[in-house]
């Protein structure tokens, strides 16, 4: 999957975004033209252009869509205080919804961002996915396939434990089984994002064209448009089986993980109602 994301988790990846604008996006392969900094060296010029812009997209995170994210999270609450864990499930599309938005927030600045870009810019920047593919493949694609399904048991047992502490042994077999269902969905992932990359690859060849702002805006807003036959055929299947992990999850917690997990999402409700948008945090009017 492009990110195996447990609904309760991506509360975390939203929380303190207006402020820190890596949390929020460091997992979302679709958003690295946001992150350019962190791939190519900008030139002052650019770097002076891009902040006033950082600080306008983030004033709008953080006063148009964190309340949204309050609402989320009140939602999410409800459902666990009522084990409700099919409107648990449900949560998945308004995580999908928020991230659509976001990327409709920042498409104009990110097309003039990328237009800009010189030659040797556009090199480094291709010079760093690459090698950031290579550290994935060997992560996740190097061992054998049955080791692959280990460490992605691993790692959502890992996520899940703030969440659920340790699991019982119910619980350990369903993300087991999980695991195993996906097989070489790493493969798929992986091939997926490369194959985003090339789109991009593409469109900024010819950047200084008439045509690179629908093709930018295609790449940013229409993601499915560039799936692979492979990403596409099992992506609704893998959505659902997250789902499906989500409701059995809860329907196998003991009273004493469902308080953990209702007092863990009560504390991220009253961080986020803590932070207050300041002045110059104030959404520009278009």
């Amino acid at each position: 999957m492009r990110k195996s994301l447990l609904l309760l988790l991506t509360a975390t990846l939203l929380l303190s975004a207006c402020s820190r604008v890596g949390l929020a996006y460091r997992n979302l392969d679709w958003l690295i033209p946001w992150k350019l900094s962190d791939y190519v060296a900008l030139t002052s010029e650019q770097s002076a252009w891009l902040k006033p812009q950082l600080q306008e997209h983030l004033a709008w995170h953080c006063s148009v869509e964190l309340p949204g994210y309050l609402d989320w999270l009140q939602r999410s609450q409800l459902a666990l205080s009522r084990r409700d864990s099919e409107l648990m499930a449900s949560q998945l599309a308004g995580f999908e919804q928020a991230m659509q938005r976001i990327a409709v927030e920042i498409t104009p600045s990110t097309i003039e961002l990328l237009r800009g870009l010189s030659p040797r810019q556009v090199e480094q920047l291709m010079a760093a996915l690459d090698e950031q593919n290579g550290k994935l493949r060997e992560e996740f694609l190097d061992p054998p396939v049955q080791e692959q399904i280990s460490h992605r048991a691993e790692r959502m047992e890992e996520r899940l434990q703030p969440w659920f502490g340790t699991l019982n042994a119910a619980q350990q077999e369903r993300v087991q089984s999980w695991a195993q269902a996906l097989g070489e969905q790493n493969r798929i992932w992986l091939d997926n994002r490369i194959a985003w990359q090339q789109a991009l690859h593409e469109a900024l060849e010819v950047r200084r064209g008439d045509d690179f702002a629908p093709r930018m805006t295609a790449l940013l807003q229409q993601r499915e448009r560039f799936y692979t036959r492979a990403y596409k055929a099992s992506y609704e299947k893998n959505r659902q089986a997250m789902a499906e992990l989500i409701v059995d999850l809860v329907e196998q917690a003991d009273s004493k993980q469902m308080q953990r997990a209702e007092n863990r999402l009560q504390s991220l409700h009253a961080d986020l109602a803590a932070q207050q948008c300041t002045a110059d945090e104030a959404v520009v009017q278009r």
